[in-house]
């Protein structure tokens, strides 16, 4: 009886062998994820002939997505947009749409990674083309301004009681120009970065990391292009043309590189200015090259090139070395001083210059009072030789 018990239990294994030839099958994969939802646009709503949203959050956008303003407005106001790093939110246009109009602004942004892209703005003197206010990691590219009080201004203004406004919480990076071009400025074509220090007793926020590519600035009341408290900017291609037209007095330069600002500045084109054509107030080791400047320092006094030393706005930049090569003036006038006039002053809390060096600096020694005057010399290399006679 055992015996035929065993047997049983042994067919039996047999049979389930047979029946499952493979007992431990492998897991099986979990289907793939589904992909992402494509990024969507967005269109932004219109009251009143104008856009006017203050908090983004309300608006049915996420990071990637493309913000649509989808006809012509007098003014757009858009606050608290945000994006990733990695995915901007883009804020456009449709072909043909102008914003502009209103009496007071064009175009007000409160932005965290975004890139504005072909924008057209057609203002007036009364208000500021595009403004860029409490913002980091933002784009500006292919945007046109006619007609504004300030062309482009990008900067914050702390507010004592939110530190986010200001030092060491608040600082503005990553801002990037790209084909940008404004004319017809009743004050500064691009004003970039606070040019005080303080407000409030707090420290206003620096930018870290400002490039600017292809950009251009025509006919402006004041400066051309004025960038103050920028850190490792990298300028390369910038127009300036008819700049200073008002000969508003500390407004007249063509571009103006101010205090606390650091970085290369190459290609550098002005083309007629009231004032100095190229203003250097910077710090730490600024590095110019291939600069054109024609017709500029046109008023009574005026030099080509004005450089003096400011304050770093205590951010330990350091003195300033600088290094500039490929600078060539054309024209001027007999009412102008030096094609390249070096102050080296204490004004506001300057940090004094360290020797560097000037190359390859041509002009014309006819309507100039000598090749560079140097307050301090010896403190710059390349001599003074040439020149008119002084009266």
């Amino acid at each position: 009886m055992l015996l035929t018990i065993i047997l049983a239990m042994l067919l039996s294994c047999s049979k389930s062998a047979q029946d499952d030839p493979n007992p431990n099958p492998p897991p099986v994969n979990p289907p793939p994820e589904p992909p992402p939802p494509a990024n969507k646009t967005v269109k932004l709503p219109i009251n009143g002939g104008k856009i006017n949203i203050r908090d983004a959050s309300k608006v049915d956008y996420k990071p990637g997505d493309t913000l649509l303003i989808t006809e012509s407005v007098k003014s757009i106001t858009l606050y608290q947009v945000k994006g990733e790093e990695n995915k901007p939110v883009v804020i456009t246009a449709a072909p043909g749409v102008v914003i502009g109009g209103d009496a007071n602004k064009s175009a007000d942004f409160v932005l965290k990674y975004v890139k504005l892209k072909g924008l057209t703005i057609k203002g007036n003197s009364a208000s500021i083309g595009v403004r860029v206010y409490f913002s980091t990691d933002v784009t500006l590219e292919d945007i046109n301004v006619d007609s504004a009080s300030v062309g482009v201004m990008i900067k914050n203004d702390a507010w004592a009681t939110d530190s986010s406004t200001f030092y060491p919480h608040g600082v503005i990076r990553n801002i990037h120009l790209k084909n940008v071009h404004v004319k017809n400025t009743h004050t500064e074509g691009y004003y970039i970065g606070n040019t005080s220090m303080y407000k409030d007793n707090c420290i206003n926020s620096p930018i870290v990391g400002l490039t600017v590519t292809d950009c251009s600035a025509e006919n402006t009341g004041w400066d051309g292009f004025q960038v103050t408290n920028a850190q490792d900017c990298k300028i390369n291609g910038l127009t300036v043309k008819n700049a200073a037209l008002l000969k508003q007095p500390n407004q007249m330069s063509g571009i103006a590189l101010q205090d606390a600002t650091t970085g290369t500045f190459e290609n550098l084109s002005v083309e007629t200015c009231n004032g100095a054509g190229l203003t250097i107030f910077s710090c730490g080791e600024p590095v110019i090259k291939n600069v054109v400047i024609k017709d500029a320092g046109l008023a009574s006094g005026a030099s080509a090139i004005f450089i003096d030393n400011r304050s770093d706005f205590g951010f330990n930049l350091g003195a300033k070395k600088l290094w500039m090569e490929n600078v060539e003036i054309k024209g001027g006038t007999l009412l102008g001083k030096y094609p390249v006039h070096i102050m080296n002053g204490s004004l506001r809390g300057a940090l004094p210059a360290v020797p560097g060096t000037i190359k390859n600096l041509t002009y014309d020694k006819g309507l100039w009072l000598s090749r560079i005057f140097d307050a301090v010399p010896n403190n710059y290399v390349g001599g003074t030789e040439g020149g008119r006679k002084k009266k």
